[in-house]
């Protein structure tokens, strides 16, 4: 409809800021990190070097915030003043954060805008690639609706494994749905995580050392994809240059790289889950 002008709203654990677009239309509000009683706002005062080099020297476990709803509430003002009619926000997954559920505490205090809440069931590469697939539509004039009803297909048909070399953050930050049953810091055992359909990050299998485990969620994603013929493969890892190389040579072994949608783990996410992590997703796209 032409009588729409719509804003795409997102949070910085969506690896936006590692994602080149030409979109100007997205719009990012920002996470606090504590390092102790440091507070940083991801990717404004710490860079990503910055943060994972500090996490791997300093043994400190951190914690994270909310974006600010008073800044978020700004946001939505200032969208509003700029003409926007319509505001979908694609925040962090509802099952591992708070703030899905909060904006809608603030959601309709700004007149004249309607701001739309999709729940993603999801954060990092898999959500920037859903940011950029809205704002993509957005620019060939859908809807609204539109729009909305596409976000909410792709965040129904992602699947994503995750290993981490330790569970530590994910613990003792609350964010493993299922730690009781799956408490793997074992030595040598590496944990596959994955996100569930209430985008809980859930443990699913442990196994003995990080070569066997890429190995085993490249045939995960094989097994997964080999029927469907449109699929968009994601990647995502922390700043860890030489996991990075080991990961992505053993992945060109099963798969072209350059199929790959791929970001560095922001440092919002490396608060939760630490430097050794990587990811392998996709998303179904036919319907």
């Amino acid at each position: 409809m032409s009588n729409e002008k719509i804003a795409i709203v997102t949070d910085s654990s969506s690896s936006l800021d590692f994602l080149p677009n030409q979109y100007d239309n997205i719009f990012i509000v920002r996470m606090p990190i504590h390092f102790g009683s440091d507070e940083y706002i991801d990717g404004l005062t710490i860079t990503v070097e910055e943060f994972y080099s500090r996490i791997d020297k300093e043994s400190i476990i951190l914690t994270t915030s909310q974006p600010s709803l008073g800044e978020t509430l700004e946001l939505y003002e200032k969208l509003r003043d700029e003409g926007y009619t319509d505001i979908i926000h694609l925040p962090i997954s509802r099952g591992i954060s708070g703030y899905y559920q909060a904006l809608f505490s603030i959601k309709d205090m700004v007149e004249g805008v309607n701001v739309h809440i999709v729940d993603t069931k999801c954060t990092a590469v898999i959500l920037g690639y859903i940011v950029l697939e809205a704002a993509r539509l957005v620019s060939e004039s859908k809807s609204v609706l539109e729009v909305l009803e596409y976000c909410d297909y792709l965040a129904n048909n992602f699947k994503v494994y995750f290993i981490v070399d330790d569970l530590k953050y994910l613990i003792k930050n609350g964010r493993l749905s299922n730690a009781a049953g799956f408490v793997g810091s074992i030595l040598k055992i590496k944990p596959i995580l994955t996100f569930n359909e209430e985008g809980q990050i859930i443990g699913i299998e442990k196994i003995r050392t990080t070569k066997r485990a890429i190995n085993h969620i490249i045939d995960l994603i094989i097994q997964d994809t080999q029927k469907y013929k449109k699929v968009q493969y994601l990647m995502s890892y922390a700043y860890n240059p030489p996991l990075i190389e080991e990961f992505k040579s053993m992945v060109s072994e099963s798969f072209d790289l350059n199929v790959f949608f791929e970001s560095v783990m922001p440092s919002v996410i490396g608060a939760h889950v630490g430097s050794g992590i990587i990811g392998l997703g996709y998303f179904i796209l036919e319907k």
